[in-house]
């Protein structure tokens, strides 16, 4: 009976190690990442996301305008379309702050 309380807990403790953590949320509003991207990066490097983004997304899909998603939106979608893109990480934050820079707040 001792062996399979042990076991029991063994594989308990096992399945506990591997769920992942959730994300923490970010405590900034909106307007406040819209800011932190406005001052963050410079016009030039935001033309140069806004490029790339060009270049890259309209290979799969119609471009939506910035304006058309919310901050949040942008957040959701832009971990999995970078990596479909195949974007560098410097890349994907370039393309993530003229997406952001200018979302819907």
């Amino acid at each position: 009976m001792k062996r399979i309380y042990i076991i029991a807990l063994g594989i308990g403790v096992s399945l506990a190690a591997c769920t992942s953590k959730k994300a923490t949320t970010s405590t900034a509003s909106p307007a406040d990442v819209v800011k932190e991207m406005q001052t963050k990066y410079t016009e030039a490097q935001r033309e140069e996301g806004k490029t790339l983004w060009q270049g890259n997304c309209q290979k799969c899909h119609k471009l939506y305008q910035p304006e058309t998603r919310t901050v949040g939106k942008w957040e959701n979608v832009l971990p999995r379309m970078n990596k479909r893109a195949k974007l560098t990480d410097e890349q994907a934050a370039l393309v993530r702050a003229y997406l952001i820079a200018n979302a819907k707040v």
